[in-house]
């Protein structure tokens, strides 16, 4: 790593999040492959698609991502208007008490967007 790289800060909405790689938490076989593939990334990110999540879940998705100090990044996946889209995010906000959320739409069957 250069000092470059380590004194050119990431930041986000004012806030430095260390890492400029985001990870997705979709498509893991578990809970600890997630948890492995974090920790070797170094991501300090994570999305989280609302609608597959319960936030109020303890020894979940939610409670992994927390304890490794991992910044929860919710998501609209799955939306396929705007006006769910919109929805979720105000869902999100409430449910993981941040104002960062990642939108999502779906297009077709097969291209999320913006594609």
């Amino acid at each position: 790593m250069t000092d470059a790289v380590r004194t050119d800060p990431f930041l986000v909405a004012g806030t430095d999040v260390g890492s400029r790689l985001l990870l997705g938490s979709g498509g893991m076989a578990s809970l600890e492959s997630l948890a492995g593939a974090l920790r070797a990334s170094g991501a300090t990110v994570a999305t989280v698609a609302v609608r597959r999540v319960d936030p109020t879940t303890r020894h979940s998705l939610v409670d992994l991502l927390e304890g490794l100090g991992i910044r929860i990044l919710p998501n609209t996946a799955g939306c396929f208007t705007a006006a769910d889209a919109v929805l979720t995010a105000r869902l999100a906000r409430e449910a993981f008490a941040t104002d960062w959320v990642k939108l999502e739409g779906i297009g077709d069957d097969r291209t999320p967007l913006p594609d």
